[in-house]
């Protein structure tokens, strides 16, 4: 099929853009502060970005436009957004920088978001996009976007940092700021750290920079000398936060386009609640920006399934002095392709130039790197810092590789030059988050939406759809967002980068076992069965139903309506069953592998929930009447009684936030009860469920369910996460440290840890003994001659009598087991 034609090329846009390179390659290449480099290089991304729009004339489209607005109707309400969005950012550093507190931001943080959400409404209505006359609060969209907010946001970063994953990930993202690399990832004692792609921990370096964490060696709690109580966890989780959102609203709109605004919405909000989804929406780990980015991929792939192939985009029109420009959805898809490549171009192009201003000088390098953790150089269980390390190939220089990823993100340029139609430009979206999705976790994110639509295709017989799906466009994409840190690393470090990567922590992870800890457990297809139980509570009830109600669907229908329905069932369907077949037969298995199994699993939910909602005379009674909401009820009742019945031996509560975490034979702190709160959501959720059967309480029930669901993830994320992380991080034991130390100085030492909560918060100064022994008691003694008598150690009580052996002396705990059953705070005072 011929590409579209596109406009007349404009020359003249080649200067700003020339110009935008050079200034982004110099900013990046300077020796600049972190957030000046992010600033400028973003500005820098951005005018490169519009100039190579312009370049292709996409904004000359000669369609009349919807609507037509001046510069000075959008003054007022842009001012207005940006002033929100300002004060947002004020308040989030505040929080960061303990000048907030956390429950100050518990108001403050979903009233801005609230803010946010009002503020861009009122420039989009002012702009033409949305209708005039139609209410904020009439959109369900914005129900979506406003509960998200409400739920997530309270406690987001209110409580501290889980182990191990959180503070993994956290002190990796520090370690980004600490060292100025973007590209060779360090880990602390450990070294490299080569075991996930890179996505996640570039999110949370941006935003530990921009909201002002304190991530110099030594200075992550620094604050609390000054009489405050810093919360770096608002910048590591933020990311993982807005991402959730993208992923659960993009699905929205792609249910919407299929079934309504009803299903939608009814299963946006059960997906929000879903107790896996909103656990890792807190969660700083890789998980959410793999699967918010998959689900987002799936939604757009759905909106484009359910789309009229030659149906345009709607044109918008903004009008600047004499210059008018055409805008549409083609610019917001194009143009973020293009930001995520360029910005990684202009740092690859910087890494072969060095600026300096004290004197002036510019001049160009080969590439080279550094290793080691500054601040820790050559500390117990710390490399010594090495600089100047020159790549293993030599031959590929960062600038040749950005140039051929700039020629892969022209050629997508060209390939959608004049491409408007609204199916097409959705399913490059899809592609785009496709590519996200693999950065932040790796070929999943590439495998399963892939083979979830190949798996739609073939059972409904639309092979000839794929010619429509942007297959060429899409690999281009995917290769100039997902493959340049992969490149630049391998230039780097070799094969034993892909080795660690692909090899041991994708092949083997995906066939054999690593790592995990499943030890004894039935780990056969029962084993996510078991888990999506607890991930999906309390409407648990409604997923054996809708996970199977859309295959009594016989053939395509004819009618446009029931069509698209059927498109929009069947391709959730094959993402839930090719999903539960391919983590079934991994190898390596842990309880939050079966996260991607409750995005689609939550939307049909809501299809079937949003379906009894419609049936007000009991048609649909034979198949899915009262017989199948009483086996709902009951499926509810078991999973409760499973996560709130107390006995020896039993997990009980634990369930959940193993879910989420890592090592499920850790001890449950003993003064956490929530028995009767669980109790009470398994007997409502059954009870609303059970009242579905009655016809004229059917959408009262089904609003009951809704409001359970949504309390119990309010309560969860509110109560239960905050209750249990002190015992599964070391924020607070810190804190003590941070306040102990400030009157009785002392060094601290991580006695047979390595948790990496004691690296990211104090920012890796501190020595860390993974292993005991001479070197453990030569250490001590040095300290001891040097004069310290005051010694502070954190460990797991578990090791508390070998410390007490090798140290000769009974420490003082700091710290109770009510206040952390994980780990200890110890104070040791030596005689002279």
């Amino acid at each position: 099929m011929s590409l579209p034609e596109g406009n007349p090329v404009r020359l003249w846009a080649l200067l700003p853009l020339l110009a935008s390179v050079v200034l982004g390659v110099g900013v990046l290449a300077s020796p600049l502060p972190p957030l000046a480099g992010i600033l400028g290089g973003a500005a820098a991304s951005l005018v490169a970005v519009l100039a190579m729009l312009e370049l292709v004339g996409s904004f000359d489209d000669p369609v009349e436009p919807a609507a037509e607005v001046g510069l000075r109707a959008l003054l007022g309400p842009g001012f207005v957004l940006l002033a929100v969005a300002l004060a947002a950012v004020v308040a989030l550093r505040g929080a960061v920088g303990g000048y907030l507190s956390a429950t100050m931001m518990a108001v403050v943080a979903p009233g801005l978001w609230l803010g946010l959400l009002v503020a861009g409404h009122r420039l989009a209505v002012a702009a033409g996009l949305m209708t005039r006359g139609e209410r904020l609060l009439e959109r369900s969209g914005f129900w979506v976007l406003a509960l998200a907010g409400l739920l997530y946001l309270p406690t987001l970063g209110g409580h501290g940092l889980s182990d191990p994953w959180e503070t993994h990930y956290g002190e990796v993202s520090r370690e980004i700021l600490a060292r100025g690399d973007w590209i060779s990832l360090w880990w602390a004692q450990d070294g490299w750290f080569w075991s996930k792609p890179v996505l996640t921990f570039w999110l949370e370096a941006l935003a530990m920079a921009l909201l002002g964490v304190r991530y110099e060696p030594g200075r992550m709690l620094s604050a609390v000398g000054e009489g405050r109580l810093p919360a770096p966890e608002w910048a590591v989780r933020l990311p993982v936060f807005l991402v959730a959102v993208i992923g659960v609203y993009v699905l929205y709109e792609g249910v919407r386009a299929s079934h309504g605004r009803r299903a939608g919405l009814l299963g946006a909000v059960l997906l929000m609640a879903a107790p896996q989804w909103a656990l890792l929406a807190h969660q700083g780990m890789t998980d959410m920006p793999f699967l918010g980015f998959m689900a987002a991929a799936m939604g757009f792939t759905l909106a484009a399934m359910v789309s009229d192939p030659e149906a345009a985009v709607t044109r918008y029109g903004l009008r600047l002095g004499r210059r008018g420009f055409r805008l549409s959805g083609y610019h917001l898809v194009v143009g973020a392709i293009l930001l995520c490549v360029v910005p990684q171009c202009l740092y690859l192009a910087s890494r072969n130039l060095t600026l300096g201003f004290a004197p002036f000088h510019v001049g160009f390098v080969a590439d080279h790197f550094a290793s080691g953790s500054p601040g820790a150089c050559g500390t117990y269980g710390n490399a010594i810092c090495e600089t100047g390390i020159a790549p293993r190939a030599d031959g590929f220089q960062p600038l040749a590789q950005a140039l051929l990823w700039l020629q892969c993100a022209g050629l997508v340029l060209w390939l959608a030059w004049g491409e408007r139609r609204r199916q097409r430009l959705l399913m490059l979206a899809a592609w785009l988050c496709v590519a996200l999705a693999s950065m932040a976790k790796g070929p999943a994110g590439l495998g399963l939406p892939v083979l979830a639509t190949a798996v739609y295709l073939v059972a409904t017989g639309r092979l000839r759809e794929l010619s429509r799906m942007e297959i060429a466009a899409g690999a281009l994409i995917f290769v100039s967002v997902a493959l340049p840190w992969i490149v630049a690393m391998y230039m780097r470090h070799g094969p034993p980068f892909t080795d660690r990567l692909l090899v041991h922590d994708m092949f083997k992870r995906a066939f054999r076992h690593v790592h995990d800890t499943n030890e004894g457990d039935d780990t056969s297809f029962r084993y996510y069965i078991w888990q999506l139980g607890y991930a999906t509570f309390p409407w648990v009830g409604l997923a054996p139903m809708a996970a199977v109600r859309w295959l009594r669907r016989d053939g395509v229908p004819r009618d446009p309506d029931r069509e698209r329905r059927f498109t929009g069932e069947v391709l959730l369907g094959a993402w839930l069953l090719v999903g539960f077949a391919l983590f079934s037969v991994m190898g390596t298995k842990f309880h939050h592998y079966g996260a991607p199994l409750v995005p689609p699993l939550a939307m049909l939910s809501g299809i079937f929930l949003a379906e009894r909602w419609r049936d007000r005379d009991g048609s649909d009674e034979a198949l899915f009447g009262g017989a199948s909401l009483v086996v709902a009820a009951v499926v509810v009742l078991a999973v409760g009684r499973d996560l709130a019945w107390r006995a020896p031996g039993r997990l009980s509560e634990a369930r959940l936030f193993h879910l989420v975490t890592y090592a499920y034979d850790r001890p449950w702190p003993t003064g956490l009860d929530h028995h009767l709160a669980l109790w009470l959501f398994t007997g409502a959720a059954a009870l609303a469920l059970g009242a579905m059967i009655a016809l004229r309480l059917r959408r009262r029930a089904a609003m009951l369910v809704l409001a359970v669901s949504l309390g119990f993830g309010a309560w969860l994320l509110d109560v239960y996460l905050p209750a249990l992380s002190p015992h599964y991080g070391q924020r607070e034991l810190f804190l003590r440290y941070e306040r102990e130390q400030a009157r009785d100085p002392g060094p601290i030492i991580a006695y047979q840890m390595n948790w990496k909560g004691e690296n990211f918060y104090r920012g890796n100064e501190v020595v860390a003994f993974v292993s005991t022994g001479r070197l453990f008691q030569d250490h001590v003694a040095s300290l001891r001659t040097s004069g310290v008598r005051t010694m502070y150690f954190v460990t797991q009580p578990k090791r508390l009598d070998s410390l007490r052996a090798e140290i000769g002396v009974v420490p003082e705990s700091l710290s109770t087991p009510e206040e952390n059953n994980k780990f200890l705070l110890l104070r040791v005072h030596f005689p002279p």
